[in-house]
């Protein structure tokens, strides 16, 4: 830590009490509230504070026009340590600046001996909440950045609604709960993803899509979205080739010449262009010798297959529809309506649905089974998790529906196919379901 430097001359906000001179000695000290003229090397940078330093230069120009709008805040730095003692090795100067180090940085590219800075050693113990807050109402951060600060509200304690709360409006607009958890799931993107993210080359939308692959699929993913793929249509021809591999029929047999067999290497290498273009990924190999399929059976395989990326899809959906918003509500009636309509399902789809909020982590309430899970929803006074809930069983109940209809579908399997289209980015991969579809084909503007 530097130095002791000479005490700054204090100006106060507040009214001196009278003492009697005998205890003036006891009386004459900082106090939180007061505004002091601080050297600017008196001051050294908050630990907590992750915001990119950009901006300084046009900060400095504006400062230097019309002057110093609003102090900066600080902290004395044997205060902080008191309660921040991990941050020693960065603690450089005798006070830690609790905001404003953007005004703080502007003020030395314009050579500024001083800058009044508000003492606040009351706000020690929010300090990381403080700056959190102040970041995120302030600038304009990078999703990445807004996940990161999220993540601290986070292990500071606060649930995802209370930080919705505290931090309210943003340089980006309104927060939701919705939003944080959001960000926060971008945490776990592979790394060569989160590294496009910061860069700009891919977009948060897109990025999302690739939440549902793991990480080395989520790469072959980027390469196809950097050459050019719809985010939409990368992530359906990655979760195909998914399936593929796990299909038994793609698994041939050679003989070993002894009388046995054993399992063909399925081993379709990826070539890499020369122009830079992306590798495409890899096809399993039809098994030689296979019989073909009848027309029966290859729209029953086409139907699984669809039955399964739609199910893919309806977990995204619940993942990522905030039942809270009003804007989302043409979406969540759209769904009930559809529900209410069709043949009673109810016991199944809420198996369905139990088991998809478990598997994405929104179910709220502990309970053992689909059964329990709703008699509990049912006296519950969380209307949120009552919506989300109905949503969830509506939603089982349509796909339920859709995928168990052995007739051509009707306009009520087109429209829960269409609300996927729509709101997942599900993408019809078969000729059948393509077929089903014939007033909105796959790919076509609508």
């Amino acid at each position: 830590m530097a130095g002791t430097l000479p005490r700054p001359k204090r100006k106060s906000t507040k009214t001196k009490p009278e003492v009697a001179p005998d205890q003036v000695l006891y009386t004459d000290t900082d106090r939180s509230g007061d505004t002091l003229d601080l050297e600017l090397s008196a001051l050294c940078p908050n630990p907590f504070n992750k915001r990119a330093k950009k901006g300084v230069p046009e900060l400095a120009a504006t400062i230097k026009e019309v002057g110093l709008l609003q102090n900066i805040a600080h902290i004395k730095a044997e205060v902080w340590l008191e309660t921040y003692p991990e941050t020693r090795d960065q603690i450089t100067a005798p006070n830690v600046i609790l905001f404003g180090e953007h005004r703080w940085l502007a003020c030395q590219e314009l050579g500024w001996e001083t800058i009044p800075s508000v003492l606040r050693d009351d706000k020690v113990q929010d300090a990381r909440l403080i700056t959190l807050i102040e970041n995120l109402r302030r600038a304009q951060l990078s999703a990445l950045e807004e996940a990161e600060h999220y993540q601290a509200l986070r292990e500071a304690g606060l649930s995802y609604e209370q930080i919705a709360e505290k931090v309210g409006e943003t340089a980006s607009g309104a927060v939701s709960k919705g939003t944080v958890w959001k960000r926060i799931k971008l945490l776990e993107l592979a790394p060569a993803v989160q590294q496009a993210l910061r860069e700009g080359t891919l977009r948060v939308s897109a990025a999302e899509k690739a939440q549902q692959l793991d990480h080395h699929d989520q790469e072959d993913y980027l390469g196809l979205v950097r050459g050019g793929a719809h985010p939409a249509e990368a992530q359906a021809q990655i979760l195909a080739r998914q399936r593929q591999d796990e299909a038994p029929e793609t698994v041939s047999t050679v003989s070993t010449g002894n009388g046995g067999a054993e399992p063909a290497a399925d081993e379709a290498e990826t070539v890499s262009t020369e122009n830079g273009a992306p590798p495409t990924p890899p096809t399993p190999r039809k098994p030689k010798g296979a019989k073909q399929p009848s027309g029966r059976e290859k729209e029953e395989a086409d139907r699984r297959v669809a039955a399964a990326a739609r199910e893919v899809s309806c977990r995204a959906l619940l993942r990522s529809t905030d039942v809270a918003d009003p804007g989302n509500s043409d979406l969540i009636l759209s769904v009930l309506t559809a529900a209410v309509l069709a043949p009673p399902q109810q016991s199944a789809a809420q198996q369905r649905a139990f088991a998809w909020l478990k598997e994405i982590g929104h179910h709220g309430l502990d309970a053992p089974d689909a059964a329990a899970y709703f008699a509990a929803i049912q006296d519950s006074e969380d209307v949120t998790t009552q919506r989300l809930a109905a949503f969830a069983a509506a939603l089982a109940a349509a796909e339920l529906r859709t995928a168990a209809r052995r007739q051509s579908w009707g306009s009520r399997e087109r429209n829960h196919v269409r609300i996927l289209q729509e709101h997942a980015g599900y993408e019809p991969q078969t000729e059948w379901e393509k077929a089903e579809l014939p007033l909105v084909a796959a790919g076509e503007t609508r």
